[in-house]
């Protein structure tokens, strides 16, 4: 827990949400805060969830990009070398079924 808190997670308290009749931790260090079965509930700001998105993005790009680079880089001297490779993905459901 304390990791996500640490990565912006804020805990979100029962007295946030007066019109509702919420469960919260009775005592101790969560006093207060929304809990169901020893769960707590939590919030992160859009902004943050969009950040590191993007770095995390940025970070697959990156290593998508050192593999073409090595893969370009080992088939440099083959006479059959392979162009830059294009990747997509599909996904398919079901399809036509021979009855």
């Amino acid at each position: 827990m304390a990791g996500k808190l640490r990565e912006g997670y804020e805990l979100v308290r029962g007295d946030e949400y007066p019109d509702y009749q919420v469960p919260t931790v009775e005592d101790g260090r969560h006093a207060g805060v929304i809990s169901v079965g020893g769960l707590l509930l939590a919030r992160i700001p859009k902004e943050t969830v969009q950040e590191r998105n993007a770095y995390y993005n940025s970070r697959a790009n990156d290593q998508l990009q050192a593999v073409d680079n090595e893969l370009m880089k080992a088939n440099a001297h083959n006479t059959m070398t392979i162009q830059k490779p294009t990747r997509q993905s599909r996904v398919s459901f079901g399809g036509s079924r021979g009855q």
